[in-house]
């Protein structure tokens, strides 16, 4: 896949990984779609930096929490503005801790909602816009504890774990033309409310002994969307913290 000139979305586009995979894209060339849920003021900055690196962009709200009318409006005013969509990030996520006895209903319903729910309706509208003959592709942001779980987070760990197994199903439904991909991010940024130097003791847990930035997630996600042949896969980009 040629990326210059295309379009693409990123959901969660706003704010951390996915605004640097938006960064990512239009230093590439592609014109972008930012999806934001309530970051009004992060995903307009984020439209003038893109634009400001040549591309077009446009900021949609939707509320991933009713993911087949969120998926709708995306695409709705994504097409309209920036014609068909040939890239599908699905970056927006929510992660809150919570075990068996601590989770109720509407903590697992936010969060398969959010993060599973979300990604599905999203694919189900983009395969739909593609016009015949167009090559399209995904890649979802999951979680390499979808593969290991531990405990502490159990709706946000399944949640995860369908996404991945979502990623492998729908690889298989929409080939050829479309190729659907993840990335299992490792030690990348400190979660909401973590300090820097908590975050920093996660470097002793790879083999690597160290964190890294969401660059090294934008330098995977640009191999699996110019990659012709690799659909399915679920890209480690942890250090080896998973072994």
């Amino acid at each position: 896949m040629i990326l210059a000139g295309i379009s693409a979305i990123v959901t969660g586009g706003a704010v951390r990984i996915g605004r640097s995979l938006g960064r990512q894209l239009a230093e590439q060339g592609v014109n972008l779609c930012v999806h934001y849920g309530k970051s009004q003021h992060e995903a307009d900055d984020a439209v003038r930096e893109f634009e400001s690196l040549g591309v077009r962009a446009v900021a949609v709200s939707a509320d991933l929490s009713q993911p087949a009318t969120a998926a709708r409006t995306i695409f709705e005013q994504a097409n309209a503005s920036l014609g068909t969509i040939q890239i599908l990030i699905n970056s927006a996520s929510i992660f809150e801790k919570g075990s068996l006895q601590q989770t109720d209903e509407a903590h697992w319903d936010r969060h398969l909602a959010i993060n599973l729910k979300a990604p599905f309706f999203l694919t189900q509208a983009f395969s739909r816009q593609l016009p015949e003959g167009v090559e399209g592709s995904i890649v979802n942001i999951v979680d390499w504890r979808g593969e290991r779980p531990l405990p502490g987070h159990a709706a946000y760990t399944i949640s995860k774990a369908g996404l991945i197994a979502q990623t492998r199903l729908l690889a298989q439904e929409l080939g050829p033309a479309i190729r659907v991909n993840a990335i299992a991010p490792g030690a990348i940024l400190p979660p909401p409310g973590e300090t820097q130097a908590a975050f920093e003791q996660r470097a002793n847990r790879n083999p690597l002994r160290k964190t890294s930035s969401p660059e090294e997630i934008g330098r995977g996600m640009q191999y699996l969307l110019t990659a012709p042949f690799v659909t399915g896969e679920v890209l480690h980009i942890t250090g080896g913290e998973e072994l």
